[in-house]
């Protein structure tokens, strides 16, 4: 969230998605309420330090940061919000002032705070006081959201040996005090929304979105046998393929694998973002793939579809519609999955919900020179354009002008697309630590490990500290001709 973003939510006034609170010194009493709220309903958008009237007056900058960690750590403990929502506040440069801003995303589950259900209107906040109206709540969510569906049977033997730990390093190397890391692995799950309690049938158990996000190949297939995402690229063969792709794995693994293919498959168009490269295909695709496993319905028998032409990249997936509509760049889109959305997010997959499209859109622009199209209906439909269009960013000259001139003396060295996309991060993050560096690539510890050795085999890079606290910093930068 930036300060021309937060000033359209601001000038678009408090409503059925939209909440300001002051909180100058302290957090508002009432913030669980409007949180609460927004779960149970749509979700939306929350704002602190702008009044009722939109006036800015601002979170004074000695109390932010503790603002910020009670906002966190009271979403994720269930005597204030049950069951449990983890909140990641943003502070916000508006107009010389210090706001807190965050998304609510709509949930899957009724929460309570205080013990009491609250829903949304474009009045504001309500509590929900009558037995039929909180049962028609739960109606309501269990018809929206099959990512709930509990299935006593799963047991820990099929959740994939080492994919929470996994999971882990990921969530670590993108906030390395999140309160998750500390947990059990029952503990994990319960936070995350994994394992619930279904009273239809009165039984706990893991869910479906535990399954579809940690589940080994076999569990997945013996419950959902229909379930796999086939990625293609069509460009010479029309009628068949010139690649293929099948997806039947967890989401994890898969969201990988996918990013893989694309890498194999679209050119990565130099770009800077002031001095600093930007690997537009990443950035788009990565947003894109997840949007895709994230808004799927699992509960559908139709297989999603990833297809390369020459000209565009469509996805397809069963779906849930929420507008039957194409979708504008600037909506917030639907989470079909909230927990699975969720998890995405905090591993870093995924933005946060409500920024996704938006990023996507603006990015295309730069990289194809054309808008994408988004469709939500019966199989939701991304569309990106593929051009030869060249970003504007690419014409201002090497990589970072040779990266801050090149080596002295002019020494050319040939580096693959991954040695560049390790060396620019090392660039960026001196001190950087291998765990952070697969977070941040989304690229397997064995894999990083070759390309840091052959980085310091050409002495680009070295490291320095301790075997366990230890970085790598770069030692020399090549000329931009060599890239």
């Amino acid at each position: 969230m930036d300060e021309k973003e937060l000033r359209k939510i601001i000038r678009q006034g408090e409503g059925l998605t939209v909440e300001f609170k002051r909180a100058k010194t302290a957090l508002p009493d009432n913030l669980f309420e409007s949180v609460a709220a927004f779960l149970n309903r749509n979700g939306g958008h929350i704002v602190l330090g702008v009044t009722d009237d939109k006036k800015i007056e601002g979170v004074d900058l000695n109390c932010v940061e503790k603002i910020c960690k009670q906002i966190a750590n009271l979403s994720n403990n269930p005597e204030k919000l049950d069951p449990q929502n983890l909140i990641d506040p943003q502070v916000v440069d508006y107009k010389d002032k210090k706001l807190i801003y965050f998304f609510v995303p709509a949930s899957s589950q009724v929460h309570k705070t205080g013990k009491k259900v609250f829903d949304r209107s474009v009045d504001g906040d309500f509590v929900v006081k009558t037995q039929s109206a909180i049962s028609a709540m739960y109606l309501r969510k269990s018809n929206s959201y099959t990512e709930n569906t509990v299935y006593p049977g799963l047991r820990e033997i099929d959740i994939k040996r080492g994919m929470l730990k996994k999971a882990k390093d990921l969530i670590r190397s993108i906030r390395s005090n999140h309160p998750w890391l500390k947990l059990n692995k029952e503990d994990f799950f319960k936070a995350a929304g994994l394992i619930r309690y279904d009273s239809t049938i009165g039984k706990s158990g893991y869910t479906l979105a535990a399954l579809m996000l940690f589940g080994t190949d076999e569990a997945i297939s013996s419950y959902l046998p229909y379930y796999k995402i086939e990625a293609i690229v069509r460009k010479q063969d029309l009628m068949r393929y010139d690649d293929r792709l099948t997806v039947t794995c967890n989401l994890i693994d898969g969201y990988e694998l996918l990013n893989g293919f694309i890498e194999k498959h679209l050119p990565d168009k130099f770009y800077l973002d002031g001095k600093t490269r930007l690997s537009l295909r990443d950035k788009i695709f990565r947003e894109v793939i997840a949007n895709m496993l994230i808004h799927r319905e699992y509960m559908n028998p139709i297989p999603t579809t990833l297809v390369i032409y020459k000209d565009k990249l469509v996805t397809n997936n069963a779906n849930k519609p929420f507008a039957y509509e194409k979708i504008a760049s600037q909506l917030c889109s639907y989470p079909k999955n909230p927990h699975i959305a969720t998890m995405f997010a905090q591993m870093g997959f995924a933005e946060y919900l409500g920024t996704g499209i938006r990023k996507i859109s603006d990015l295309c622009e730069i990289y194809s020179g054309l808008k994408p199209k988004f469709v939500d209906n019966d199989i939701f439909i991304a569309e990106i354009p593929l051009t030869d269009h060249v970003p504007e960013g690419e014409k201002s000259g090497g990589l970072n002008g040779g990266l801050n001139g090149g080596l002295s003396g002019g020494l050319k060295i040939e580096l693959n697309e991954t040695q560049q996309k390790v060396f620019l991060e090392i660039t960026k993050r001196p001190g950087v630590m291998i765990k952070e560096l697969s977070g941040r690539l989304q690229m397997p510890i064995d894999t990083l490990d070759k390309v840091v050795s052959s980085l310091r085999k050409k002495e680009l890079i070295e490291r320095r500290g301790s075997k366990k606290t230890g970085g790598y910093w770069v030692k020399k930068e090549p000329t931009s001709t060599s890239w």
